[in-house]
């Protein structure tokens, strides 16, 4: 919770920043009064807010932790995207703002001096954009690091209306099990919230553990599912038998690889059952080879 107030907190300042330095950009460059400078200012920082937000889930959930090759073309694409939705809401938000006609706004496209301009501090934008994401996928992992494992059904359970899914751990088997064995329980099973029911999903079926800030989306035989757990809290209760941890942001399930192949620069491609391709890293690849061989 205290990580989400934070990075919520960091949201409306980056959103009131841009407001604020949009609207002085208005002011002077403009020469607008306040209410102008203001509307302006408001024009601009929507566009931004709305598909900079959708472009974010995207990278944080699709891109990281996807081949380069895939990253590059997800971010070519995103980027065109954004470019060209802000510049078209813009232009309509501007048209509202100052389009005061007898039969209505008029949207107007800028120059093509103006729209170039435009096109460039919106890619500018996207830029920031995605590397702020790639900041707070990378740093969801490393605070998790460290951390005590899922609390007990319990606290879980009473809980369940902020979460997306639930996670149960498997309580020890025996009371006399070596000391020297696992502190932490391997997970045989986690629970999901579909509608108002909460069911239980075997972890056999689990193919790959995808993870980004708090999240871990859960890959099964059947679908997938969003897990409110760090990738970093899952790794410690899960059997080292069957995962391994291949990638900072994917976990996988050594039994449902269908095949791995040479990715180059000692990496792996892993192609799981379900038609999942997972790039993992150097150390990753020498754990799963360690693992299958």
């Amino acid at each position: 919770m205290e990580k989400w107030m934070r990075r919520r907190t960091f949201d409306l300042l980056a959103v009131a920043g841009i407001f604020v330095a949009y609207s002085i950009t208005m002011r002077l460059a403009l020469n607008l009064d306040l209410r102008g400078s203001l509307l302006g200012g408001a024009a601009n920082t929507v566009p931004v807010v709305i598909f900079g937000a959708l472009v974010r889930r995207i990278i944080l959930r699709r891109l990281i932790g996807k081949p380069g090759t895939i990253q590059l073309l997800g971010h070519l694409l995103l980027c065109a995207a954004f470019v060209f939705l802000s510049y078209g809401l813009l232009i309509v938000l501007l048209g509202l703002v100052e389009g005061q006609g007898p039969n209505g706004f008029l949207v107007k496209p800028f120059s093509i001096s103006g729209a170039s301009w435009q096109s460039l501090e919106n890619v500018t934008t996207y830029a920031l954009i995605a590397t702020v994401s790639y900041l707070q996928g990378q740093q969801g992992v490393s605070d998790a690091r460290g951390r005590a494992p899922v609390a007990d059904d319990s606290r879980q359970l009473a809980r369940g209306g902020q979460s997306d899914a639930l996670i149960a751990k498997q309580p020890p088997e025996t009371a006399t099990e070596d000391a020297e064995a696992r502190t932490d329980v391997a997970l045989s099973r986690y629970f999901v919230r579909i509608g108002d029911e909460l069911r239980p999903i075997d972890m056999d079926t689990v193919v790959s553990i995808g993870g980004a800030d708090d999240y871990a989306e859960v890959s099964t035989l059947s679908g997938k599912h969003l897990v409110r757990v760090t990738l970093a809290e899952f790794a410690k209760s899960l059997d080292p038998a069957k995962y391994v941890r291949v990638h900072r942001s994917w976990i996988v399930n050594v039994h449902r690889v269908a095949r791995a192949e040479p990715a180059g620069g000692g990496r792996l491609l892993l192609h799981m059952e379900t038609g999942q391709t997972i790039s993992t890293s150097r150390a990753g690849a020498r754990l799963f080879r360690d693992r299958v061989i």
